[in-house]
């Protein structure tokens, strides 16, 4: 495997910094490494060896696919993307209020509340371009809540979700048949699944009804373990394809040995009627022969 071959580049004293040698040894390993074995391939220290693991881990440049392992984007011809959430939006029910706006940005999330006194309702959403984690979506949630209930006064209840839109990438993997797939999902949400680049599936969801952050929560949660179990089929497709096609090619080659075995069987019948056919015609001369000496 490539991740077990010997490679100078690992060596401490080449050109490359543990943290390189770590990244590199992690890309060209087809399995997944624990740490003590990334370590002694380095040739460095463990504790070091962890501290880059954490570092490459919030860079997005590796992934840790269960506690103690590590592996990089691409495991098993698909590559592993979490689910992003770009927009949330919000609404409930207040009672009089005075109009009140606010607008927050932390990197590229933006969190904007709306009081309004007229219609008696707060409102507000969480969007971010470059998609949230699930992590952070509950975060951003929670400063919300912050945001509302300081402002407030008091906790918000009967707390309506909106609009939540979200999507989740997979590289290299191919819809065969069809463009796009979409039907409706549990908790009145709209699930696509469409071909969005050559190599990229992408996988959508939008919410058609209103919803309790409870409900939300719980899809997320479905989101998350759904993607395991499409990379578990995506396994059992292509084991399934590669034995079907061995099934196939030995098939043909049986039905080469069939042409053969009937080729044969014709040609040693009409051999068998030739020499019996020849017999014949000896015999009747023969007799012939015989008849007219006497």
């Amino acid at each position: 495997m490539a991740g077990n071959r010997c490679d100078n580049s690992y060596s401490p004293h080449s050109c490359f910094s543990v943290e390189e040698r770590v990244l590199k040894l992690i890309d060209e390993s087809e399995i997944e490494l624990a740490p003590y074995e990334i370590a002694r391939k380095v040739h460095a220290k463990r504790s070091t060896v962890r501290v880059i693991l954490r570092k490459l881990l919030d860079r997005g440049l590796i992934l840790q696919p269960y506690p103690g392992a590590y592996c990089n984007k691409i495991t098993y011809g698909m590559r592993f993307v979490p689910l992003c959430v770009h927009n949330v939006s919000l609404r409930f029910f207040a009672g009089t209020v005075s109009h009140w706006v606010m607008d927050e940005v932390v990197g590229g999330v933006k969190i904007h509340v709306c009081f309004g006194q007229e219609r008696r309702k707060i409102s507000g959403y969480i969007a971010c371009d470059a998609g949230m984690s699930h992590d952070a979506c509950l975060l951003a949630l929670n400063r919300w809540f912050d945001i509302v209930e300081g402002r407030l006064g008091r906790p918000v209840v009967d707390l309506e979700l909106l609009t939540f839109e979200c999507n989740k990438d997979y590289y290299g993997v191919r819809l065969d048949g069809v463009q796009c797939v979409t039907k409706k999902d549990l908790y009145g949400m709209v699930e696509r699944v469409y071909q969005k680049e050559e190599s990229l599936v992408r996988k959508e969801w939008k919410v058609s009804q209103s919803m309790s952050i409870n409900a939300f929560e719980a899809a997320l949660k479905k989101g998350m373990s759904e993607h395991d179990r499409v990379q578990a089929a995506f396994e059992l497709k292509e084991e399934v394809k590669r034995v079907s096609e061995a099934v196939k090619f030995a098939n043909s080659r049986l039905y080469e040995v069939e042409k053969l075995s009937t080729a044969m069987f014709n040609a040693l019948t009409k051999l068998v009627d030739l020499v019996a056919g020849s017999q014949e015609t000896s015999k009747a001369s023969g007799e012939g022969g015989k008849s007219y000496v006497s």
